[in-house]
């Protein structure tokens, strides 16, 4: 099943890879993903929708809001 999550992340260098890393580490296969900078300064939205199930999209928002430029995540 297609989940779909919104991060707000610093607009920072190696940022995408930490965030996609911890996709590819669980084995989900993202299917689209989207990266747009913010009007505030220093911050980005990313857009990301990957197959997994409910479950597993709980535990990898746990998992991104542990990351240390990872400043908001939700799973829309």
């Amino acid at each position: 099943m297609n989940q779909t999550f919104s991060l707000i992340v610093t607009n920072d260098p190696g940022v995408l890879l930490r965030v996609c890393g911890a996709f590819a580490r669980r084995g989900y296969n993202i299917t689209s993903l989207t990266l747009k900078e913010r009007d505030t300064t220093g911050s980005s939205q990313i857009e990301i929708a990957a197959v997994c199930t409910e479950g597993e999209a709980v535990l990898l928002v746990r998992q991104l809001n542990k990351l240390i430029d990872v400043w908001q995540v939700k799973k829309l």
